[in-house]
This record gives structure tokens, sequence and C-alpha cells, in this order.
């Protein structure tokens, strides 16, 4: 059947394979690196032809709605890239959180329109996205010929490239990579929020030109369907930490870590409400009716009535403050008077903005990393010298307990802002190689959204791969990087039919 299938979907293929990369990446992160080596390959390597989309020059510069957004500047650096920041968001809020995405979708389009080239694989790099929307609806619309790419670089050599390189005072960076990280708005720069959705994550160090080359080239190896790369311990622990994710049923998120040494996993651990005799609440198998149930009063849904307590104690804290203020201003200022109200609505409102929301010390809820670590104990399996592989960057609260456990380096997915690890422990924790500090590394490699697809030869949603002939021989030498197909086809009479709709609603949106 799936031969018939793929039949039929090439009935309306005219025989362009086509790749879309989005880069994804905090503000001051140097993707035009990125985006050039990645060039390079793909055309070099692979034998591509490759458009480049830069977001902020080919679609946001020219925009009509710029005449929308109040004291649009670029005079100067930050200004230009501070306006550009506020168009972006104008242009989500008036049309959708997605709406950077459509225009994306238009420019491929044209720019297929415009191809007069004699290659039969074309790549479009999309730099950059910063929104998660805008990376959840190209997926939809492009399904397995969309890949993010995401970046890291470390605040402090983003801020250093923004003050030395760009030319930004250091308030002005500080500034722009608050912004930029998550704004409190539905449709303002996610950027944090967008990252964690990566096919594959690189980083920016001292090394990185190499290291980006290497990296892109097994990145496109993969998608091409190599079946002689297999994953890196780093991958396959940080795969199994999300799938210890999965165990969660936090209201807020779910966290998962493994603990290893020596390449063998000693625990692994979720973000969840712990039960008594040790461990945390899990669903239980009932084997007299075979249902499926979670224990009445345990996780947190199940927890009077479902709440979390963590967040209505932080209400609390906002509110007892405000109702201090009110009563210390009794005579100033009263909730009577109308402009005397609002001026006591503010006070409340910069409350609910403040740190008070990033507090996370009245959760019922074990983090996944002390669950891991806790796992380790029950079990006599020693931390010492471990490595704590993670899917978000652990809080300060956990911090602390990761350097007493001994552990040596923490392997993280998801940068997580609110955390003050590294302010509060700068004495024993370091984002660089040091001596005598337990050193928090950025993963690198392949995300476990397709890790499936990528490295298994049967089970992914692609075709199937062999490694040998008929003979027994292995069949390395015949696998060519400028014929070997994409692993996963797209159908373009899908995709390129709603292209279409996109750009009759784009002129419809641009022509009211």
């Amino acid at each position: 059947m799936a031969i018939i299938i793929d039949d039929l979907l090439r009935l309306n293929d005219d025989g362009l394979e086509e790749v879309i990369i989005g880069l994804v990446g905090a503000v001051g992160s140097n993707l035009s690196t990125v985006q050039n080596i990645l060039k390079t390959e793909l055309e070099d390597t692979f034998g591509f032809h490759t458009f480049i989309i830069k977001i902020s020059e080919d679609i946001l510069a020219n925009h009509p709605n710029i005449k929308d957004v109040p004291n649009f500047d670029t005079s100067t650096k930050f200004k230009r890239i501070h306006s550009l920041m506020d168009l972006g968001n104008k242009l989500r809020d008036l049309h959708g959180e997605d709406y950077i995405a459509l225009e994306v979708t238009q420019k491929i389009h044209e720019l297929r329109k415009s191809y007069t080239g004699s290659k039969k694989r074309v790549a479009y790099i999309v730099n950059s996205l910063k929104h998660d929307a805008e990376v959840i609806s190209l997926k939809k619309l492009y399904s397995h010929i969309f890949f993010q790419i995401s970046v890291f670089e470390s605040k402090d050599k983003r801020k250093e490239t923004l003050n030395n390189t760009v030319g930004m005072s250091i308030e002005e960076a500080n500034l722009l990579i608050k912004r930029d990280e998550k704004e409190s708005e539905k449709w303002g720069q996610r950027t944090s929020v967008a990252f964690p959705r990566a096919d594959y994550f690189l980083k920016l160090d001292e090394k990185y030109s190499i290291h980006i080359k290497n990296a892109v080239i097994r990145f496109i190896k993969l998608i091409l369907g190599n079946p002689y790369i297999t994953p890196t311990f780093p991958e396959s622990a940080i795969y199994m930490a999300f799938m210890s994710s999965l165990s969660s049923a936090d209201l807020s998120r779910q966290v998962g870590a493994v603990i290893a040494k020596n390449k063998s996993i000693l625990s692994t651990g979720t973000n969840d409400v712990p039960k008594f005799g040790g461990g945390l609440y899990t669903p239980e198998y009932m084997e007299s009716d075979g249902m499926i149930v979670d224990e009445n009063e345990g996780r947190d849904y199940k927890y009077k009535g479902g709440q979390d307590c963590n967040h209505i104690q932080r209400n609390h804290l906002i509110e007892d403050i405000y109702e201090s203020i009110n009563q210390n201003l009794e005579g100033i200022l009263s909730e009577n008077i109308p402009s005397q109200k609002q001026v006591l609505s503010d006070i409340k409102k910069v409350l609910e903005n403040s740190d008070i929301k990033d507090i996370t010390e009245y959760g019922r809820m074990v983090h996944a990393e002390m669950d891991a670590i806790l796992n380790c104990a029950r079990s006599n399996n020693s931390t010492e010298g471990a490595t704590l592989y993670v899917t978000t960057f652990p809080c300060h609260n956990c911090a602390k307990h990761i350097v007493a456990a001994g552990i040596k380096e923490v392997m993280f997915v998801e940068p997580y802002p609110k955390s003050k690890a590294l302010e509060f422990h700068e004495d024993s924790i370091s984002l660089s190689k040091a001596e005598n500090k337990l050193r928090f590394k950025p993963f690198v490699g392949v995300g476990p959204r397709n890790f499936i697809n990528f490295f298994s030869l049967t089970l992914g949603i692609g075709r199937e791969l062999e490694r040998k002939d008929n003979k027994g021989k292995s069949v390395e030498n015949e696998w060519n990087p400028k014929t070997a197909p994409l692993r996963i086809k797209g159908n373009p009479s899908s995709y390129r039919y709603y292209e279409r709709q996109i750009i009759s609603k784009l002129k419809e949106i641009k022509d009211s």
C-alpha cells in the first residue's frame, strides 16, 4: 500500500525536492554564521540550490503596517531592532500569532516561482523565527520537510556582541535580551518558548565554525537518510529525559531528567507530587477491572478539586502586599476616586508582573532533577562524578542540590531565564569549562521530535533504510550525498495548494 500511495503522490510532483529550515536563536546570537555555513554545505556538499529568507529585511523592514507602529525608528542599531520587534508584535496582535509564518510562506512561493535553475533540490533557510506559533504553523503546513535548528549562545557572549560589535550600550543590550526571551503578551517575543521545539540543537562557542560545519553536515545526512548515523550517548540520554517528562501530570509544565555515569543510566526523574513510601504518584493498573487510575488527593489535578498550590499562594502574596499598600495609603489614595483607583490598579499590575510571579517554592511537586537524585539514593547509586541530562535549565533551588550531590556536569536543552543558579552559585557552577566547578552545558544534537524518524531504520515515517546488500556487504560507499533522496518526502500538491490560500488571505489583510 505504501508503494501505491508514493506513486499517487508523485503524480502531482514536479520532481523538485524542497526543504525549509527555520533558525531560532536569541537576540545577539551569531545566526548569520550558522546561516552561511548551512548554505555552503547544502550547495557544495549536497547539491542543493539555497534561498535565504531574512525576516527582518525581507518581510518586516518594508511592511505596510510600519505606519501603525508609534515612533518607528531605525536611526540606530538598537532603535532598529527595537522597532522591528514592535512591528512583529503589532502584526501578531492585529492578524494572529502566526502571521509571520504566513509571510514566510508567501516568500517561499515567490522564490520557487522565480527559480529557473537546473538543480532539483532546493532549500529555504529562514533567519529567524521568534515565536512558537510561527514554528508550529510552518510545521503544520510543510510537515516533515520543515526543520527547526535552534542555536544556543550564552547571554554574556550575546551581550558582548551587541555591545562591542553592534555598538549598543550595555543597558540597551540588556533591554533587548530580556525582551527577546519572553514577553508577557501572547503576541510578544517568545524565543525561549520556540527554542526547545528544535529538530537539531547547535551551540556557538570559541570553536563554533568547525563545530557548526560538522553538525550541519551530520544533520543534512540525517534528513537524506544516511543509515550509518546513530545517536550519541547525550542524544539518547536527552531523548530518555524527554520520555521521562511525559510521566508528569504537573499543571504547569513537564520536565524530565536522567542521571548517568560512564555512559550508563543510573536513574530517571520527572516533576510530580511525592508519595508516601518513596517516589512519585503514577497511574495504577487495577487488576479487578483493567482501569488505569490516578489516586484521589494525589497529583495536583486530583488535589482539593484540582489546584496549583504555588500559583494560588503566589496570588495570595500579591493580594496581601496590595492590601497592605492600600491600608498604608489610606487617606492618600482611595478606590472611590476614579483617578486614584487607576493608580492603585497600576500598583497591583506592577506587583503581578514583578518577580513574585517567578516564585516556585510553594509547589507540591518534586522537581525532575531532585526526583532523579532521590531515585539514585533509594537504589544505592552514588551520584558523585555523574552527569545530569535535563530538558530544562535547572532552577536555583535544584542547582544547590545538584552541586551538593557531587554531580560534575549538567546538560540542558531549554534555557530557563528565571533561574538564578549561575548568579547564586558562581563559586561552584559555570557555563564554561573551569577547574573545581560544576559545568552546565547546552545540549547539542538531534532533538526528541524527530529522534525515531532520524535514527530508526524501519519505525520512522520515512522510507526504510538498509545497511547491506543481498550479499551481506555494507553499502556505505554507495551512499552519495548529492543524489540521496530526502528520507521523508513532502506532499507538494497539498502544501502548494495551501500556499495559494495563504497568499489570498494576506492580500485580503493588506487590502483591508
